[in-house]
């Protein structure tokens, strides 16, 4: 893990809450020195292949994961489209529906994240 890569997970870990790439460029840049969006994205894309990140397409912005599933098991991401909230669940009845869907159309699905947009209801 780089310097860069250790400083951009710190940030989203510590924010709480989806980040966007250009947020982090602010956040992570000092007055002398600023960041190049490339150093970010490059630093993002490690994480979210090393199982450390996820991609939330619909806030084009990146969450802390919250550890490894259960074998059989897939993350899904339920994100209020009103107030950006995120809830991390894990399933194994939708990770054997989504296999089993792969399966059908001669695809094998490797890591499926599913990311559900709504709104909180509580």
């Amino acid at each position: 893990m780089t310097p860069m890569r250790e400083r951009v997970y710190r940030e989203l870990v510590q924010s709480g809450g989806p980040v966007g790439a250009y947020d982090l460029v602010e956040r992570l840049s000092s007055k002398s020195r600023r960041i190049a969006p490339v150093t970010i994205y490059r630093a993002l894309d490690f994480l979210r292949d090393a199982g450390l990140v996820h991609r939330l397409a619909t806030q084009n912005s990146y969450i802390v994961s919250h550890g490894e599933v259960d074998p059989g098991a897939v993350k899904i991401m339920f994100v209020c489209s009103r107030t950006g909230k995120s809830v991390e669940v894990h399933s194994k009845e939708v990770g054997d529906a989504i296999r089993k869907a792969a399966e059908d159309a001669g695809f094998k699905a490797i890591s499926p994240f599913v990311e559900v947009e709504g709104e909180v209801i509580r």
